[in-house]
């Protein structure tokens, strides 16, 4: 999502299976038109995901997802971190605590996610749309609200892997 203009600092993924699409994060709202771009130069634009999973609430992994459920892309989230899509006012000020006069700039206005788009999860299920089968795991530790999501032989585990800037020495 060049993040700051910065390369493999952030990420979304884009899963196909026939004519089903899903994305894997959305990245921070800050990134969203670069992400609606690259998807539309993938040949899939917004309006034909079939639904957007996200590992957990942060800004830099959700802070787009009330946009593409405002489109009406059904979106999976941890069960813990559900309402804070609906109602991300806590997550804003807390980032805003944090950030300062930097938060707009990075992270952008994170839009509240309609409440009927949202799906909890609470680890275990195997969710199927259309042509996928999507495993999500339970993996606390970054976050408490923290899933993986296993789909055929790849995993998409947000931040509970770890995550290295290439270049960067740690």
């Amino acid at each position: 999502l060049e993040f700051q203009d910065t390369r493999h600092a952030s990420a979304a993924f884009l899963v196909e299976s026939g004519d089903t699409k899903v994305l894997i994060e959305t990245g921070p709202e800050s990134t969203r038109d670069q992400l609606l771009g690259k998807l539309t130069e993938l040949g899939c634009p917004a309006r034909e995901l079939d639904a957007v999973f996200v590992t957990h609430i942060h800004l830099d992994h959700a802070g787009a997802a009330g946009w593409f459920g405002k489109e009406g892309t059904p979106l999976y989230v941890h069960h813990r971190g559900a309402r804070h899509l609906i109602d991300p006012s806590r997550l804003i000020k807390s980032a805003r605590m944090i950030y300062a006069e930097r938060y707009d700039s990075l992270w952008g206005e994170m839009i509240p996610a309609p409440q009927e788009r949202v799906n909890s999860l609470e680890g275990g299920e195997v969710i199927e749309v259309g042509n996928l089968s999507i495993e999500v795991l339970e993996t606390p530790g970054h976050a408490f609200h923290h899933h993986a999501f296993a789909v055929n032989s790849a995993c998409f585990a947000g931040d509970a892997a770890g995550a290295r800037l290439p270049g960067s020495e740690n």
